[in-house]
């Protein structure tokens, strides 16, 4: 009873404290303006009914940032007990991937349980949910999303022993297994698993990582450290890639997000190009030509088409750009069309700009023009060919692109956070800016 009731005490203190905190969140700030709220995405409940186990289960998907700009694969990470570890993994994700390409952005598949100890304990359970993994949601993610033939399986805790099993028993389902304080010691007939599994793991080509926290009890440490010590011992074509880290510092809560962490930096050590600002840099790197061989060594490596990041093409874009390299940055926009289209569409606008800057008014024409015929339901690109009419002195052509950006806007969606603009250019045609704002370089 006293038990009990401490718990509905702690559980009524946190809702006491969550509603302070939204209320606070939520409260006017004396002497700020209030603006209109804006929702920020992280992920989107889906589902799917898993034959196999007669019930339907909730899937949590993250997508890049990108994703909805490119027609490019990514890499999946299926992430076991995704109810608790969702918010810190999709952070970590975005974060390597935009922290100068350490790794390639991802797609997170976040996985909530209804029935833990069944479907991550070693054992028949655990071979089932393979079977959900393998026959139901592997493919179910493939149909709905494009998801590039790699795939990374990560646990803690139990399901880290999940993570191990699957790894042991059907290691080509996923290209990595990330295992975070996994609880070898519940692990029936561990023993037999590995003997039998690391060499199948091996032929598959699988690779696993494995944390410890410093603070966690005896008994998890030393199973983890035994299994570590058994992949040491054998030969390299009888056991999987692997590694091994002792988190200093750490306990048993503390170990998934670092350990996820240091285990897709360690996968992805060979995605990340050295770093380049300028020119010089670029050229010290090896130039373009260095940047995309790099990224077909990485093609090769990891199996599947892997393009050179959107924003270092966009980097080299705007370098050549500055140095008046217009027919390269084209180039480059031509190249990756298909994969990247809306970097494709700003490169060629920067160009054009640039030759507006220039005083290069019949080219920036000409290639705005071509813009406007390689993506015709871009609004922006009909807004720029009207930028560069008027620089040319033509009028008539110039409100005639501003009335396409517009229509194209509208046709899009008719509350286009830019018709308003597009309309008012196209009753204003050429007319000098009120405001005198220079027009967009």
């Amino acid at each position: 009873m006293n038990l009990l009731l401490m718990l509905l005490t702690r559980r009524q203190t946190l809702l006491v404290a969550i509603a302070f905190l939204a209320a606070a969140m939520t409260a006017p700030v004396r002497g700020l303006v209030q603006s209109p709220s804006r929702q920020i995405g992280l992920a989107e409940a889906r589902s799917f009914h898993s034959a196999i186990l007669n019930e339907d289960r909730e899937v949590q998907i993250s997508l890049p940032e990108t994703y909805g700009r490119t027609a490019t694969s990514y890499p999946v990470l299926f992430l076991l007990d995704g109810g608790s570890h969702l918010l810190h993994a999709t952070a970590t994700t975005r974060f390597l991937a935009s922290a100068r390409n350490r790794i390639p952005e991802m797609i997170v598949v976040a996985l909530p349980n209804t029935n833990r100890n069944r479907d991550m304990t070693p054992g028949p359970g655990a071979a089932t949910f393979q079977r959900v993994l393998a026959e139901e949601l592997i493919p179910w993610v493939e149909r709905n999303f494009r998801a590039a033939p790699e795939r990374i399986l990560c646990g803690h805790s139990l399901s880290a022993s999940f993570a191990v099993h699957t790894l042991l028993n059907r290691p080509e389902l996923f290209d990595a297994y990330i295992a975070a304080s996994a609880p070898l010691w519940r692990y029936d007939n561990f023993a037999s698993d590995t003997k039998a599994g690391l060499p199948r793991a091996a032929k598959a080509g699988a690779a696993v990582y494995l944390t410890v926290g410093e603070n966690e009890n005896e008994r998890l440490r030393d199973g983890v450290q035994r299994f570590a010590a058994t992949l040491k011992a054998a030969a390299a074509a009888e056991a999987p890639a692997w590694s091994y880290r002792d988190m200093k510092d750490e306990d048993h809560s503390s170990t998934p997000q670092r350990s996820l962490y240091n285990a897709l930096e360690a996968r992805y050590a060979e995605w990340r190009f050295p770093f380049f600002e300028d020119q010089a840099e670029l050229a010290k790197a090896g130039g373009l030509q260095g940047l995309e061989a790099h990224y077909q060594r990485f093609s090769k490596r990891f199996g599947y088409n892997a393009p050179p990041p959107e924003s270092l093409l966009l980097q080299v874009g705007g370098i050549y750009t500055t140095a008046g390299r217009h027919d390269d940055v084209i180039r480059i926009a031509r190249a990756y069309a298909v994969q990247y289209p809306a970097m494709s569409e700003r490169l060629v606008n920067q160009v054009g700009y640039d030759q507006l800057k220039q005083g290069q008014v019949d080219r920036a024409v000409q290639t705005f023009k071509k813009n406007a015929e390689a993506f015709p339901d871009s609004p922006n690109v009909h807004d720029s060919l009207g930028d560069a009419y008027c620089r040319a002195g033509d009028a008539a052509s110039a409100v005639r692109s501003y009335q396409q950006a517009a229509q194209v806007a509208e046709k899009r969606s008719p509350s286009h956070p830019r018709l308003g603009f597009y309309r008012d250019k196209a009753k204003k045609g050429c007319a000098p800016d009120p405001n005198n704002r220079p027009p967009k370089l």
